[in-house]
């Protein structure tokens, strides 16, 4: 099969990731759909975690990391309607799927940056 050449290939012969960077702020929302699902495959990897060894490293770690997502995802700024209902979404989404609460300081800066858009 032969190779598009207009389109840069990686070491394994797939096309390389190109970023867009678009006047409409497709970019920053590209940023903010990577955390969404780095967040929700770091909660799949803490739910296929074997319950018997609670204190392993490997699951301190998963949570460490799903925990520094998630804030920076409630931190996030959106720069548009559609962007602040995904970032409700997702998080409502967790909500859902975990039974965690999120903490008040949380809900407070989740209101803030989405308050301007809905």
């Amino acid at each position: 099969m032969a190779r598009n050449e207009g389109t840069p290939a990686s070491k394994n012969g797939y096309p390389e990731k190109e970023v867009e960077q678009n006047v409409d702020g497709n970019e920053h929302l590209q940023d903010f759909t990577t955390l969404v699902l780095r967040h929700r495959t770091l909660l799949l990897a803490l739910k296929r975690q074997a319950r018997p060894d609670r204190g392993s490293v490997a699951k301190k770690k998963l949570s460490c990391a799903e925990y520094s997502i998630r804030k920076r995802i409630v931190s996030w700024q959106p720069t548009s309607e559609y962007e602040a209902r995904l970032k409700l979404e997702h998080l409502a989404g967790y909500i859902l799927a975990t039974g965690n609460a999120l903490d008040p300081t949380d809900i407070d800066a989740i209101c803030q940056s989405v308050g301007e858009y809905l």
